[in-house]
């Protein structure tokens, strides 16, 4: 292929892709990539079958000769949170008192404050682009590029109970009964992720190949509606916490992998990915652990593949992911704002030590088959499931970004066009899941007030094509 289509396909990606990534799935890196992987539930880093395995395990590039793979997403997720109790945690004398407002937070759909709001924007299109490059009949280049995200809300201030929004039209310190702070249209968060995946695999012998890949990526960052809060930023200051646009910062980190056929049925494969360390968001220092801090986390995959007849593949990886490692993601919310509102400032929002989305650890376990029906046409299924990395005290945040799915349902297809072309199609649904608010802070429902949820459907095409 002419460098000059690799660097225009790269361009088209890059520019369509950046502002519509919305996938949190597990916790906010997608279910799989490249469609084939997705049909199989995200099972394949022992499974090299397109130019995207790098995304999942480098080594894989040098077994998959010289193809492009460019695919697009249709996703849609819908996420919720819903408000059962009809006032806060602040002492009723405060609230009678015109001292505190009398609302929880965040705010229902009901007259009494109580009430499901459902996050807009709920369709997405997502495009992704690999190309594999044989050297010689032992080493390939790759490049892929793809992207994460999630934190993707909005939650329109008309939904909301009197129209205060979200997070309540008031300051979190002095009520004075009265509305302190303007309410905002809408509340909510965007983080999208994407990366560029610069590679190298070479065979060290017939069965076994070793890769390596940087990866330079980029994120980009906007938040609305929570000026409420800024009255527990560490520096005094909210200049930096909401309301300021899109904000970009660049990043790098790196990827290595193995990959062994221990014969013709069977293959193990391992890569690991280190933490994408990126630039500080300035414009929101104030709102993330560590000014503004917020890197990706590091992963690795594990995975089996055996074939026990030759028309089917069976799959099987397992992925864990270090979102505790990454203090903006990390650290606990409820402890950190109790502490913060009693007077300990090097918890307050912003600082090192301050509250995060408190997401815990993550590992996902992904099983896949897949059966090559005629020699045109393969069908393949899987489902994956992971715990979760929300915790009950954290949810108060994570109304921001419900990324709380567990299971995945999959299934896919691809049907060759000719000598060197082939359509490919997958589909994943995911369960509706929920989380129940274990709050405790004054100005929330109490334990139980607010519940969480996410649902998702994807739709997924691609075309191979072979050099």
């Amino acid at each position: 292929m002419k460098s000059k289509t690799l660097a225009a396909a790269i361009t088209v990606a890059c520019s369509v892709l950046v502002p519509s990534i919305a996938q949190a799935t597990n916790g906010y890196f997608s279910h799989g990539y490249g469609t084939k992987n997705k049909g199989m539930a995200g099972a394949g880093t022992a499974l090299p079958q397109d130019a995207m395995i790098s995304a999942v395990n480098v080594a894989g590039v040098v077994w998959v000769d010289r193809r492009m793979d460019v695919g697009l997403t249709l996703f849609s997720p819908h996420r919720e949170y819903t408000q059962r109790s009809s006032t806060n945690n602040f002492p009723p004398a405060a609230i009678a008192g015109g001292m505190a407002p009398p609302w929880p937070v965040p705010v229902g759909s009901n007259p009494d404050f109580t009430g499901t709001v459902d996050s807009e924007e709920n369709f997405f299109l997502i495009p992704h682009f690999a190309y594999a490059h044989p050297l010689d009949d032992s080493s390939a280049l790759g490049v892929s590029l793809y992207g994460n995200g999630g934190m993707n809300t909005s939650y329109d201030r008309k939904d909301t109970t009197a129209l205060p929004g979200t997070p309540g039209a008031t300051g979190l310190g002095t009520y004075g009964g009265a509305m302190a702070t303007p309410a905002a249209a809408s509340t909510g968060v965007d983080l999208s992720q994407l990366a560029l995946n610069l590679n190298y695999s070479r065979k060290l012998t017939d069965d076994f190949s070793l890769g390596g890949g940087l990866i330079l990526s980029y994120q980009r960052f906007k938040a609305r509606g929570l000026t409420p809060f800024g009255m527990l930023v560490s520096d005094g200051n909210p200049d930096n916490l909401s309301n300021k646009g899109y904000e970009g910062v660049f990043g790098w980190g790196a990827q290595i992998g193995a990959l062994w056929k221990v014969n013709e049925q069977f293959s193990i494969g391992a890569a690991y990915q280190t933490k994408i360390d990126f630039e500080p968001f300035d414009d929101y220092s104030d709102l993330f652990a560590g000014k503004g801090d917020l890197d990706a986390p590091a992963f690795v995959n594990v995975g089996l593949a055996f074939k026990p007849r030759q028309d089917i593949t069976l799959a099987f990886d397992i992925q864990h992911i270090w979102y505790s490692d990454v203090d903006a993601l990390g650290n606990n919310t409820t402890s950190n704002l109790s502490l913060c509102l009693a007077g300990q400032t090097q918890h307050c929002l912003g600082a090192n030590d301050g509250p995060g989305f408190g997401w815990e650890d993550m590992t996902v376990y992904k099983f896949g088959v897949q059966w090559d029906y005629k020699p045109d046409l393969t069908f393949r299924a899987g489902y994956s499931y992971g715990e979760q990395p929300v915790p009950s005290e954290s949810v108060l945040f994570n109304v921001l970004a419900p990324a709380v799915i567990e299971q995945h349902f999959t299934l896919g297809l691809t049907k060759q066009i000719g000598k060197n072309m082939e359509l490919n199609f997958a589909g994943m649904y995911a369960p509706k899941n929920d989380v129940d608010c274990g709050c405790s802070l004054p100005f929330s429902g109490g334990a139980d007030s607010i519940n969480i949820a996410m649902s998702q459907w994807e739709l997924e095409m691609s075309v191979g094509l072979r050099f």
